[in-house]
């Protein structure tokens, strides 16, 4: 499958998985029922006996459902009710903040990708292009991504060690799951070149280090694969 690899303002190189046209075509179409129940409602307004004829309250009530798509991912962090019911979100393809430019402009040219062939030319870009680009994407130098990490056997493999291994550092044993899962996870991310700044490593190794009071400990690197280890064994045999 296709990735998105993301080079931070920090230097850090992330990997994301382009959102799949299944999951965002259901986002969309959440956010179409969302906005199918406000027209609802809005529509129950103008028929009830409040006898609404003020042209300013017409175009309060239309206002929310033209600018939705434009104004949720504003301030839901690239994100509509319907994407982040669907685990995605917009990103910066060169590691920024989105700004609002970059929202108004995917906003300004979904006419083009939604417009009078109901999505097609939308659906047909972002399989074309295969980074989760539609027109508006490309305009605005964003793609739509998955925030669902896709776990596979070696991510979740512990270190090996046999019963004659003698630990290290037998505080490891009080780590917590999470933080043993994010030692491994950052030493996958750099030896799997998906990371490539060192000092990810070593801010890592630092915490690390202040968290089981030790000291002087030597690299970086084998210090982790050292504390992932002793946490195996430990826990294997407590």
């Amino acid at each position: 499958m296709p990735t998105i690899r993301i080079q931070t303002t920090q230097n850090v190189v992330i990997e994301y998985q382009p959102a799949s046209v299944g999951d965002r075509i259901l986002a969309y179409l959440l956010d179409q029922l969302i906005l199918a129940a406000y027209l609802i409602t809005a529509s129950l307004v103008f028929v009830s006996g409040l006898k609404v004829t003020s042209p300013a309250l017409y175009v309060a009530l239309v206002l929310p459902y033209a600018f939705y798509g434009l104004l949720s991912e504003i301030f839901l962090d690239g994100q509509t009710l319907g994407k982040r019911q669907m685990k995605i979100k917009v990103v910066k393809l060169d590691g920024t903040q989105p700004s609002v430019g970059s929202y108004l402009m995917r906003w300004l040219l979904s006419i083009v990708d939604f417009g009078i062939f109901g999505g097609v030319v939308a659906v047909v870009v972002i399989v074309a292009g295969g980074r989760g680009q539609r027109i508006g994407d490309l305009a605005a130098g964003t793609a739509v991504v998955s925030l669902q990490r896709r776990v596979s056997l070696e991510d979740t493999r512990l270190p090996t060690v046999g019963d004659t291994y003698e630990p290290t550092y037998y505080q490891a044993a009080n780590l917590s799951d999470r933080d043993v899962g994010i030692i491994r996870e950052a030493l996958q991310l750099y030896e799997n070149s998906l990371s490539t700044d060192f000092t990810l490593v070593e801010t890592l190794a630092q915490k690390v280090k202040e968290l089981l009071g030790v000291e002087n400990p030597g690299p970086s690197l084998t210090f982790l694969r050292t504390v992932l280890r002793d946490h195996t064994y430990l826990t294997a045999h407590a």
